[in-house]
């Protein structure tokens, strides 16, 4: 018994390594010209990369079926609007109706989710609400670190199977107070790789945009020579259309 215990605790100091230990370098920043739909299958830089994470016969054919890649895709955005409440209630509804969610608002910004899938709609929807004069969009791949947080969950839980098994052949209060300590380990360990494999399922599957909305009133000198009409806006919508509906100049 106590050799078997022994032998649990050596394996599961080795399933339970953390992974910040053995992290998979990731494809931070990368440019892109199309939307997570181009990228799928194929991210850039692939190649000459470092050595597999588990040198394990299964992790191979584990990543080789992992389709779509795990890409977690973010864009910070300023933008300059006529009217800043609208543009904020416009960025909200937008949001909804490509089947996300605000996160986050404050008086000038906002902070929303969209399905990964919806990026670039949501990109081209924030131009016509005004002109994005910044713009800084980025796509990080979490292929491996995330086929290696699998994997070493579904070791823990196998694990915690024998521990539980072996608890029960306890012979004594020592040996069953011993397995006890390691099975609280594990469970601790698994509840901790499980919360953070699915916040990362999530980044995966919904992508972050953080936009800045700016009036034009408060537009610098700089940023309105590069406007259209710029003046035309700093009137308003509701201005411009009741001008036009008292018959404009003429």
């Amino acid at each position: 018994m106590a050799a078997l215990l022994a032998l649990l605790t050596l394996a599961s100091g080795c399933v339970m390594l953390s992974p910040a230990g053995n992290k998979a370098p990731s494809s931070r920043g990368l440019a892109r010209d199309r939307g997570p739909e181009g990228w799928y299958g194929q991210p850039p830089g692939e190649a000459g990369g470092a050595p597999p994470l588990i040198p394990d016969a299964e992790e191979a054919p584990l990543l080789s079926v992992v389709t779509p890649r795990k890409v977690i895709y973010t864009g910070t955005f300023e933008v300059v609007v006529a009217e800043t409440d609208r543009a904020l209630a416009g960025a909200k509804a937008m949001a909804e109706k490509l089947g996300g969610y605000m996160q986050r608002m404050t008086a000038s910004g906002i902070v929303i989710r969209v399905p990964a899938a919806k990026f670039d709609a949501a990109v081209a929807a924030l131009a016509e609400m005004g002109t994005i004069t910044e713009k800084d969009i980025s796509a990080e791949d979490v292929t491996e670190t995330y086929v290696d947080l699998e994997l070493r969950l579904r070791s823990a839980k196998a694990l915690l199977g024998k521990l539980e098994e072996l608890l029960g052949k306890a012979k004594d209060v020592k040996e069953a107070l011993a397995v006890e300590k390691e099975l609280t380990r594990v469970r601790e360990e698994i509840e901790r790789m499980a919360g953070r494999l699915n916040r990362m399922k999530n980044e995966v599957a919904y992508a972050t945009l953080s936009i800045g909305f700016v009036e034009m009133a408060e537009a610098s000198d700089e940023v309105k020579t590069i406007l259209p009409f710029w003046w035309l806006r700093t009137l308003g919508v509701e201005c411009l259309l009741d001008f036009e509906e008292q018959g404009g100049l003429f």
